[in-house]
């Protein structure tokens, strides 16, 4: 009988277990959940013996490093007009950023949804989305780095949690007849020295600023709308596949164009309709839309042009000169990366970075870079000088320049495309 009655208890026992077990997974979980949904702050080195003086320089490197972060953000003031307004927004670095708020002005109220992306924005009025040019009111990093880099701050207390300075302001539009003693506090978590808190006021409160950080890395994107103003209707001599359409887009995409591509076939031969949200000049299309194909080849110029002894095949103009290439150096698939540098002087240089180097040439040559069979750039390469990039010039202007990068960094499409027409819509 007693071994029936502890077996009985053993059971119970673990019948009770058993049934905590469920309890105790549920709040397992709770936990693994709130902990997952923690802000997970991003934490470079921070220098050793860091001034007191620097930290708030270092906290706007620090905020600009994170993935992204929330923010609120409330402001007033009186002059000219009294205008209150107060915003919950949202930032996904390293240039993205959107914005929800209310304005109290002269006493109307009006409601403001704003998204900012590159150089552009959008602003939600009457359930439809405009798109303007960029500027402060959606890129709020840029009131933090005037504050943060170009401010003499004092560290006026610290502790394990926070340090907190002082500083004297300088937001122009608070107080544009700098009439009012305007002062600043600066609050930094003491252990990632991320900004918590920035607020400006003067003595009336009759004009202040503030702005509160949080939930920093929750963000992974924003999503914007797409507010066409231009149609392209292009034409191509051959089937227009997935690849080609991956690769019009890509080339939009690097010049900071948002644009739709769809295609449709017609009696004249397939077709491709191009969304963009901002004015393309022609001839920038027209360079966007070339095949990409790139030769490079080496060359001399031609003072007379002699037909009975130069092979016209081998014959170009460039700027109106003639050249006669002699050797192919190069194609697209020995291009690493082509980019724009704009460093070296009034001219902006086209430089191409090879996959291998290629063996030094036993002479100085005069090398020319053709885009769809057509010269559009030249450089000298040295003698005994192993080459892994190139260097081109007298292709034009900036603009121009980093479009045939994003070209040639695309990749080579195989259809012809040629322009039918654009029109606003």
């Amino acid at each position: 009988m007693r071994m029936l009655v502890h077996g009985h208890r053993k059971l119970s026992a673990s019948v009770r277990l058993a049934r905590r077990k469920p309890s105790i997974l549920f709040i397992s979980l709770i936990i693994v959940i709130l902990l997952s949904c923690t802000s997970k702050v991003v934490k470079p080195p921070i220098p050793k013996d860091i001034a007191p003086a620097e930290i708030p320089k270092f906290a706007f490197t620090q905020l600009k490093n994170q993935k992204s972060f929330q923010f609120y953000l409330r402001f007033k003031t009186d002059f000219p007009t009294l205008t209150e307004a107060e915003f919950k927004g949202k930032v996904v670095l390293p240039d993205q950023e959107e914005r929800t708020g209310v304005w109290h002005r002269s006493g109307e109220k009006f409601l403001e949804r704003i998204k900012g992306i590159g150089n552009f924005q959008y602003e939600g009025k009457n359930d439809k989305w405009e798109i303007h040019p960029r500027g402060e009111e959606s890129n709020i990093l840029i009131p933090i780095e005037r504050i943060l880099l170009f401010s003499e701050f004092e560290l006026k207390s610290k502790d394990s949690r926070a340090l907190v300075f002082t500083f004297q302001p300088n937001l122009i539009f608070l107080d544009p007849t700098q009439s009012k003693r305007m002062n600043g506090l600066l609050t930094i978590n003491s252990s990632h020295l991320l900004p918590l808190r920035i607020a400006v006021s003067d003595s009336a409160k009759t004009a202040f600023w503030e702005i509160q950080f949080f939930n920093f890395n929750r963000q992974n994107k924003i999503s914007f709308p797409f507010t066409p103003k231009v149609i392209i209707q292009l034409i191509a001599d051959s089937k227009i596949d997935n690849k080609t359409k991956a690769i019009l887009l890509d080339r939009f995409q690097q010049l900071g164009f948002r644009v739709k591509v769809r295609t449709y076939a017609a009696d004249l031969g397939p077709r491709l309709e191009i969304q963009s949200e901002k004015d393309i000049a022609e001839t920038q299309l027209n360079l966007i839309i070339s095949q990409g194909k790139v030769e490079i080849y080496s060359g001399e110029w031609l003072a007379v042009l002699d037909e009975k002894t130069s092979d016209p095949e081998q014959i170009r103009y460039f700027q109106f000169k003639p050249v006669k290439l002699s050797e192919l150096i190069f194609t697209n698939p020995a291009i690493e990366r082509a980019s724009a540098n704009l460093d070296q002087g009034p001219e902006p240089i086209l430089e191409l970075y090879l996959k291998a180097k290629l063996q030094p040439p036993d002479k100085e040559k005069l090398v020319f870079l053709l885009l769809d069979n057509e010269i559009i750039g030249y450089t000298q390469v040295l003698e005994n000088q192993l080459i892994d990039r190139m260097q081109f010039k007298a292709i034009g202007d900036v603009l121009k320049v980093k479009t045939i990068a994003a070209v040639i960094n695309s990749g080579m499409m195989k259809p012809t495309l040629k322009l039918l027409a654009k029109k606003e819509i």
